[in-house]
């Protein structure tokens, strides 16, 4: 990567952004960013998707097209949709490295748009880097908008990051109404997420594929309680 080219883009004295900019991000944000740019590690998401096919079907394989309409075709609307939601999930989490690749550039995030290619090298140096604690990447990112984006890029930069902060803020208040009960059974879930994900990563595609054949297979339960109390 030529060093030279961060010089072309204003340092940070953009006067309408603030001194916010130094802070460090939300995890949330960079959860997010990480996901739409690049994509290099694909996180378990937090919020329930809607029911029905995802808004980026056409934007995968062919056959995980099929696995997934073969989920949905006897979906009806206003059905609950966890079955149903869990089987794409497993889809997804069970693609091929390239295939999330070309799934999470689609579409760009409208501050890396038009940027140069030594530019956006540096982002994803950033977002690839496995050295790096997940904790640490959200305060190397601000940094790097602030050096790197000047202009539009930059009002869009700041502008994706409100939104972020704030949709971060109205998540955690929501996590903190939690009751007892349901709070504890969040955190197992999420652990469990993570712990899948990292299995599934490890797999081969063989075997991946064996697993979804497998749990495609399952029965199917709608329209009533999926156990626990009534």
């Amino acid at each position: 990567m030529n060093p030279s080219s961060c010089c072309s883009f204003p340092s940070a004295s953009h006067s309408h952004i603030g001194p916010r900019r130094s802070a460090m991000l939300p995890k949330v944000f960079i959860a997010v960013a990480l996901l739409a740019t690049v994509a290099v590690e694909a996180k378990p998401v937090k919020r329930t998707p809607p029911c029905g096919t995802p808004p980026f079907l056409d934007s995968l394989p062919a056959d995980a097209q099929e696995k997934i309409n073969d989920i949905w075709k006897d979906y009806k609307e206003g059905d609950k949709c966890y079955e149903e939601q869990g089987l794409t999930r497993e889809v997804i989490d069970a693609l091929p490295k390239d295939a999330k690749k070309n799934l999470h550039k689609r579409p760009p995030l409208p501050f890396l748009k038009g940027l140069p290619k030594e530019t956006l090298a540096k982002f994803d140096a950033i977002f690839k880097n496995k050295t790096i604690p997940w904790s640490e990447k959200p305060e190397k990112i601000d940094a790097l908008a602030t050096k790197e984006l000047s202009g539009d890029n930059l009002k869009k930069f700041q502008e994706f990051k409100e939104k972020k902060e704030k949709e971060d803020k109205e998540y955690k208040e929501k996590e903190s109404k939690l009751s007892a009960e349901a709070k504890s059974a969040h955190e197992k879930i999420e652990a469990l997420n993570k712990q899948k994900f990292e299995i599934l990563g490890d797999l081969s595609e063989k075997a991946k594929e064996e697993l979804f054949d497998l749990w495609r297979n399952r029965p199917h339960f709608r329209g009533g309680h999926h156990g626990g109390k009534h």
